[in-house]
């Protein structure tokens, strides 16, 4: 199968195998196969008779790399299916790492994938071995200088300050003189250079804790697969029945993989992996280094680690004897792939569960109606430590003066500094101000190439107009472009106009900002919340990365600006993110028993219905509510979506094809409803027109949506537009 994402190459093709290469091309190898003109990445996915008639062209040759096991082919194969993506570009998921990069051949003609071998390697890392045997001589010198620099080099430092070879390195370690490893992604904020830390001390569990660990592991013995859903509120100590069920899969010599929205966002989780079970934890998302990715790939593929922990991406890891999934703060939507294969990890996931006859556990303080009307629920009411879920109250922003920041939620704020303690305030809005317009005509600062309105940045320098969308930025005008009026205002404040107006309630707290921007320069996620956690009063301002299961202490203040903002969105979940962004934030708050704490919600339309559920912490109400609501309507979970999405630079070929393509759907099953097409905003100089499908089972959308990409001569066929499908979409 050669992997390009065209769709009209969405088959597997027939090559010959030559008798010099007969015993390695096995199902799942990597080959190099003729294209046209040109070499490309193949996957074996058969030896069957060939279905095409005469002469074959044969396979230029098998890459050097391990084959990709039939779990995963299967796997890939079954994400194709769901998504209604190419398979050529599913099956990249499950490749090997490296395998992204150009197929390259060597010198002595063998392929290889990426970058060359050596350079494809880990960093090894070179530690000294406590009390071991004095060498002498110049090997004596290697471990001298090793231990003079503190027990810790890499290889390529100490082979240089030494002036020694690898081959002495290596005679070392199998001597026993030093150890030699790869080096460990540090994508957490941990010194992964020391060994891991002792074991924690496993903390009494209360009574729903222990009930809950004991269903799991009852799960995890089943023969079957067995889908459960954690619903625990804030603080409800989710995590340490997490590690309790990932050391019942070990002691039964199954393998664990554990999924989180962000892996950035959630240090503390990793942290708590490795020191509850030792180096056995590998990490894999799609942000570590090529070298990285390979030393973890060589540690799951060996049984070096039996638990992966990682986000979207982790979902993959070729991890065997795999019995146990757990798919942490499941409402997410970042688990959603926004590009070809735009496939659900948590979907994923239980498919992936399923053909291995594992546990999968989804867990969540506030789940997705999805999950809380399919799975079996095991509930914990309450905070591990006794603590109480904190008040909450919701300020009427039409009664407040102008500003970003209401008197209740400054008078907070200006009491925790006073007690030394830590506020968190989300506006879920990035930038300085939403908008940039001129109030003599009207005129409005929008991207030339995405049709919306570009984002005022104030961060350390110039000021400039940036859009969110493509990336364009544009230095703000003095004047108006349109009327060359001087009266050219800002509307709508972002978290950079939050921050200038904290610092005029509270000037002597620390303001740590977490949003995208500040993220990417001032040293990360990570270091930013290290900042945060050090001793003092301080607020940790920012969008929702604000909100994604922080474990913070001394948090006893949480603010939450524009709470209402998703519900002016035309999208049957802005009610299900509202609540769930209220509920998240102020369970960041009061964690620990006897910390006074209070949360202050700013709303427009405070008496909304996921404003006042999300306020009274009432997650099963605000539930069983929505889905009765979307049931009415046919919308998940009581149906299933499609959205189809034309782009290209021709407006008119877009509007045709995207018309020609309705009005093909239209004509199909009687039990499926065709919306649109509708108008959507440019992106990136590109048209788009956009057609939603909904029935009540997911098949008669796939069908028919590949019965018309499918169709010799159809719409789909036409040169100059590209054609997005996204089954299940999270935003609509």
């Amino acid at each position: 199968m050669p992997l390009v994402a065209a769709r009209a190459l969405d088959r597997a093709l027939d090559y010959a195998v030559p008798a010099d290469l007969s015993g390695n091309v096995v199902t799942g190898a990597l080959v190099a196969v003729r294209l046209g003109p040109r070499a490309v990445l193949g996957v074996v996915v058969g030896r069957d008779a060939p279905t095409h008639e005469g002469a074959l062209a044969p396979i230029a040759g098998v890459v050097d790399a391990p084959p990709v096991a039939d779990p995963l082919l299967a796997l890939a194969r079954w994400v194709s299916v769901r998504t209604l993506a190419p398979l050529g570009a599913c099956l990249r998921l499950v490749l090997p790492p490296g395998a992204e990069g150009a197929l390259r051949r060597g010198q002595d003609g063998a392929w290889h994938l990426g970058a060359p071998t050596g350079q494809a390697r880990a960093r090894l890392v070179a530690r000294a071995v406590e009390g071991a045997t004095d060498a002498g001589g110049r090997r004596g010198a290697v471990v001298g200088e090793l231990r003079a620099a503190g027990g810790v080099l890499p290889a390529t430092d100490l082979v240089r300050i030494a002036g020694t070879t690898m081959p002495t390195l290596r005679r070392l370690a199998d001597d026993g003189q030093l150890t030699l490893a790869p080096e460990r992604p540090d994508v957490s904020g941990l010194d992964w250079f020391g060994p891991a830390p002792p074991p924690d001390e496993p903390p009494a569990l209360t009574g729903e804790q222990a009930a809950a660990a004991l269903r799991i592991e009852q799960a995890i013995m089943s023969e079957g697969a067995d889908a459960l859903l954690l619903h625990g509120v804030t603080g409800s100590g989710k995590t340490e029945v997490y590690l309790r069920s990932i050391a019942a899969a070990r002691a039964r010599g199954l393998t664990s993989l554990v999924l989180v929205p962000e892996i950035s966002l959630t240090p503390q989780l990793l942290g708590r992996l490795r020191a509850r079970l030792g180096e056995r934890v590998a990490v894999w998302h799609s942000a570590l280094a090529a070298s990285e990715r390979a030393a973890e790939y060589r540690r799951i593929t060996s049984g070096e680690a039996d638990v992966v922990l990682g986000a979207r991406s982790a979902v993959f890891a070729p991890l065997a004897r795999l019995g146990l999934v757990i798919v942490d703060e499941e409402h997410d939507a970042s688990y959603k792939q926004d590009a070809t294969p735009r496939y659900d990890a948590r979907q994923v996931a239980y498919r992936r569960a399923l053909d291995a006859g594992a546990a999968i556990v989804y867990g969540s303080a506030t789940p997705r109606p999805e999950a809380w009307h399919a799975l079996e629920r095991i509930t914990l009411t309450r905070r591990a430590d006794g603590a109480a879920l904190p008040p909450v109250e919701v300020v009427d922003m039409r009664t407040q003066p102008p500003g970003p920041v209401s008197r209740p939620l400054a008078r907070a704020l200006q009491q925790a500094g006073e007690r030394g303690e830590k506020a968190i305030i989300l506006l879920n809005r990035r930038g300085f101000s939403r908008t940039t317009l001129c109030r003599s005509c009207g005129w409005i600062a929008r991207c030339p190439d995405c049709d919306v309105p570009m984002v005022l940045h104030r961060d350390g320098g110039p000021e400039r107009l940036a859009c969110h969308h493509c990336g364009l930025e544009r230095t703000p005008p003095r004047a108006c472009p349109s009327c060359r009026s001087v009266d050219v205002g800002r509307q709508g404040s972002g978290t950079q106009a939050l921050e200038q107006a904290l610092l005029r309630i509270v000037p002597d707290t620390r303001l740590i900002r977490l949003d995208a921007d500040s993220a990417a320069r001032r040293g990360g996620i990570v270091g930013l919340l290290r900042e945060f956690s050090r001793p003092g009063p301080a607020i940790l301002l920012g969008t929702q990365m604000v909100a994604k299961g922080h474990d913070l202490p001394d948090v006893t203040v949480a603010g939450i600006l524009d709470a209402d903002a998703a519900l002016q969105h035309a999208d049957f979940r802005s009610e299900e993110r509202t609540f769930s962004l209220i509920v998240q934030l102020a369970g960041r708050a009061g964690r620990r028993l006897g910390e006074p704490a209070c949360v202050v919600v700013q709303a427009w339309e405070p008496t909304a219905r996921a404003v006042r559920l999300g306020a009274a912490h009432a997650v099963e109400e605000f539930l069983e509510g929505e889905i009765v609501r979307r049931s009415a309507r046919g919308m998940p979970p009581h149906g299933h979506l499609v959205r189809i999405v034309v782009g290209g630079e021709s407006a008119e070929r877009v509007a045709e094809v995207a018309v020609q393509i309705a009005d093909a759907l239209a004509g199909g099953d009687p039990a499926m409803v065709v919306r649109g097409p509708s108008r959507l905003h440019r992106l990136r100089g590109r048209t788009r027109r956009a057609i939603l499908l909904q029935a009540p089972r997911l098949s008669t959308l796939t069908a028919a949506v590949r019965a018309v990409l499918n169709a010799p001569g159809g719409p789909a066929s036409r040169s100059g537009v590209r054609i997005g499908v996204d089954v299940d979409p999270q935003d609509t």
